[in-house]
């Protein structure tokens, strides 16, 4: 009887309350890089981070100064304002359910690659691996519908016809 209630205490602690609006917060996440998984074994991603542009000023010297024979300046040094654009991270990406790894298999991608292919996105060949240029025209296809990422989102699967979609 003493041995199992430290087990129930465990797998209580572990369970998600029912009262919670958000059950999939991040102390929920296990995070593989850019994939993360919640509890429910369902794959996360976040978009690129939102940036802004600020223009920097600074001063940089365009003459030294000169000196005569005894060290009095003769002329001042010359310096001019330089205006830069920086870009400034402001904030994290939104969060979006991906398609998890174990998903991305051979045939699977081989489709993902052909799907693009025919809306002009990709060009390379039907390989079945997620290399630089199917990331790059995934991106661009999500980039297109407000998801700036790399990696294939659930909803991107799904309006490329490559991903099944719950009945209701």
């Amino acid at each position: 009887m003493y041995r199992i209630l430290p087990v129930l205490a465990v797998l209580a602690a572990c369970a998600v309350p029912a009262s919670s609006p958000d059950p999939f917060t991040d102390s929920d996440v296990i995070s593989m890089g850019e994939i993360q998984t919640d509890t429910l074994g369902r794959c996360f991603a976040r978009t690129e981070p939102r940036t802004r542009v600020d223009v920097v000023e600074r001063l940089e010297q365009v003459a030294p100064e000169r000196r005569d024979a005894i060290g009095n300046v003769t002329d001042p040094p010359v310096f001019r304002t330089v205006m830069e654009p920086r870009s400034v991270v402001v904030g994290p990406g939104t969060r979006f359910q991906a398609v998890c790894p174990p998903a991305l298999t051979e045939p699977f991608v081989q489709s993902l690659q052909r799907a693009l292919l025919i809306r002009r996105l990709y060009n390379g060949p039907i390989s079945g691996l997620y290399d630089a240029d199917t990331r790059a025209a995934v991106q661009q296809f999500q980039r297109d519908r407000g998801t700036d990422s790399a990696v294939l989102s659930v909803v991107s699967a799904q309006d490329l016809g490559i991903f099944a979609v719950a009945r209701n």
